[in-house]
C-alpha cells in the first residue's frame, strides 16, 4: 500500500506578543505529526522572513501555519500570493492585539488553535492592495495609526493590549487634522479629517470596533471609515466613545463599503498597513482582491 505523507510548513515569530510562540512550536509540530504531517518549521529573525520562508519552502505544501502577530501574518500572506500557493492557511495568533484573529474569533491558546486548524474548514478571504503592496486587513492614516508599531515591544510584553490603549490615550494630545479627498463608489468625501481607514476587520488597532454585520470577509469590498475634524475636545471624546462601542456619529463619521478607493492628501501622510509602517504617501490607490486566499476557520 502506498502511503502519501501530507506536508506542513510552520512559520513562527518568536518575538511576537509575550514571546510564547517559540514554546508553542513544539505543541504545533507534535499535533501535526500525530495527524500524519511531515513538518518543516522556520522561525523569523528579521522583517520579511515570513514572505521569504513561504517563497523558499511553501511550494508543494498541503498546509501552511503562521504563529505570530498581524505583521507576521501579513508577510506570510504576501509569500502565498507571490507564489500562487493554493494550500490553506492556519493562523495561531500570538501577537498583542491580533485584530485579524478577533474578526474570526480565533482562539489564542495554541491547543485550541490547533484543534481548529486540524478540524476546521478553509474559507475564502479578500485581501487589499495599497499602491501595489498587499495588506491583509487594514490601511490607515491620521490619529492612532502609528500606535501599533510605535508602542515599545517591552510594554507590549508586560502589559499586553493595555499598552496600545495607553499609547492611544497619549496620542489624543497630538492629534493633527489633515486635508484629504477620498473617492469611492462614485462619491467624493473631502475636507479636514483626523483619521481614515480602509479595513476588512471588526477591530481596528484594538481601539475601535465595527459591527459584525457590517463586515464580510469575502464580498470583494473593504470598509471605509473616516473621522472628520471635530469642533472641540468634547466632540472628539464623544466620537471616540462611540467608535469604541461600535456606534458612529453621522456628523463626523463617514462609513461605507468599497471595492476600490482613491486618496489624495494635501501633504504626504504617514500610513499604517496591518500594524506596520506603510511610509509617507500623498496619493494612494487601494484595490480589493476578492477570494485571494483560504483561511481555516
Amino acid at each position: 500500500m502506498l502511503w502519501l505523507t501530507r506536508r506542513a510548513l510552520v512559520i513562527v515569530n518568536p518575538k511576537a506578543g509575550t514571546k510564547k510562540s517559540k514554546k508553542d512550536l513544539f505543541e504545533i509540530i507534535d499535533r501535526l505529526s500525530k495527524k500524519g504531517y511531515s513538518v518543516s518549521a522556520q522561525t523569523t529573525t528579521r522583517q520579511g522572513d515570513g514572505t521569504r520562508f513561504v517563497c523558499q519552502y511553501g511550494e508543494g505544501q498541503d498546509l501552511i501555519i503562521c504563529c505570530g502577530g498581524d505583521g507576521t501574518l501579513n508577510e506570510v500572506l504576501n509569500g502565498i500570493l507571490e507564489m500562487g500557493i493554493s494550500a490553506p492557511l492556519g493562523y495561531v495568533p500570538a501577537g498583542t492585539t491580533n485584530d485579524f484573529a478577533r474578526t474570526f474569533m480565533l482562539p489564542k491558546k495554541v491547543e485550541k488553535s490547533m484543534d481548529l486548524i486540524l478540524g476546521g474548514w478553509p474559507r475564502y478571504c479578500d485581501i487589499g492592495s495599497f499602491n501595489g503592496r498587499n495588506f491583509t486587513y487594514i490601511a490607515s492614516l491620521g490619529a492612532f495609526t502609528n500606535v501599533s508599531y510605535s508602542t515599545p515591544q517591552k510594554l507590549k510584553n508586560v502589559f499586553g493590549h493595555s499598552a496600545y490603549l495607553w499609547e492611544g490615550i497619549k496620542e489624543v494630545r497630538n492629534i493633527s487634522p489633515f486635508e484629504a479627498e477620498f473617492k469611492a463608489n462614485g462619491e467624493t468625501f473631502a475636507g479636514e479629517f483626523v483619521f481614515g481607514s480602509i479595513s476588512n476587520s471588526t477591530s481596528i488597532g484594538g481601539l475601535f470596533k465595527l459591527n459584525n454585520l457590517d463586515v464580510r470577509m469575502d464580498d470583494g469590498e473593504f470598509e471605509l471609515m473616516l473621522i472628520r475634524n471635530p469642533k472641540n475636545l468634547n466632540d472628539l471624546g464623544g466620537i471616540i466613545d462611540g467608535l469604541v462601542r461600535g456606534k458612529y456619529d453621522p456628523r463626523y463619521v463617514v462609513f461605507t463599503h468599497a471595492g476600490a478607493v482613491d486618496i489624495k492628501t494635501a501633504k504626504p501622510q504617514t500610513w499604517t498597513l496591518d500594524g506596520e509602517s506603510g511610509g509617507a504617501q500623498q496619493e494612494v490607490h487601494i484595490d480589493v482582491h476578492q477570494n485571494a486566499f483560504r483561511l481555516i476557520v
